[in-house]
């Protein structure tokens, strides 16, 4: 079973937003006022696949830094009108998704790090 930091460690979950939002870019977006135009699916998309590549490179601190930073971006971009009547399943979905990715990158970069470099490892010899 992997505990919670090794998910926020890895680039799976970033991934998956990233493949959510390339996919959406075939939704189109004067469905309803709700979905964001294809070119911020396709720009976030790409974003977040670099974020993905940063944390499999294993620089764990920027990859997350990355992603939590861009998707409270897009949550302030677009999470009101996601969330506005009449509602659609992908501005949800969206939404939803970053949401998960904010709140899992964004532990990872804000508490577990930092408690990391404020407690060294202590060498026993």
């Amino acid at each position: 079973m992997m505990s919670s930091t090794s998910i926020a460690t890895s680039p799976w979950p970033v991934w998956g937003v990233s493949a959510l939002f390339l996919a959406s870019a075939v939704l189109p977006a004067a469905r309803t006022p709700a979905h964001p135009p294809i070119i911020l699916r396709l720009g976030f998309g790409a974003i977040f696949a670099g974020a993905g590549y940063v944390l499999h490179a294993g620089d764990a601190r920027n990859g997350s830094g990355i992603s939590t930073a861009w998707s409270l971006t897009y949550l302030l971009l677009n999470a009101r009108k996601a969330l506005r009547r009449p509602f659609a399943a992908g501005p949800l979905a969206l939404t939803g998704a970053t949401v998960f990715s904010s709140a899992l990158y964004g532990a990872e970069y804000f508490l577990v790090q930092d408690k990391d470099e404020r407690d060294p490892p202590s060498s026993t010899s």
